[in-house]
């Protein structure tokens, strides 16, 4: 029984001693996703398009953040980062404006 009890402490010290670790290394895999998606939408949509958009990560999962003009640039802007390997899912917080003057 003290035998078990000693396993099951020397895992758990493990476990705690590789936390940091795992943390910082899903963290640039987290940073590295967004970048990758931000870097498609730039180059598929344009620098002007993407200006005003950030992309954040967390799992696999992206999400668009900013401000596109119109929600055709919006639906465009996460189809593109849909498209990025290693997303799982993307979603939009993005909100969208215009510029036509038809007042």
């Amino acid at each position: 029984m003290t035998r078990s009890i000693h396993h099951i402490a020397a895992a758990a010290l493990i476990a705690l001693a590789a936390g940091p670790f795992m943390s910082a290394q899903a963290a640039t895999s987290d940073a590295d996703l967004a970048s990758a998606v931000q870097s498609a939408l730039s180059t598929s949509l344009g620098s002007d398009a993407t200006k005003d958009l950030t992309v954040t990560a967390h799992d696999g999962s992206v999400t668009l953040h900013g401000w596109t003009q119109g929600p055709v640039e919006e639906a465009k802007a996460r189809y593109v980062a849909s498209t990025v390997p290693g997303v799982s899912n993307a979603y939009s917080a993005v909100r969208t404006y215009s510029t036509d003057n038809d007042e």
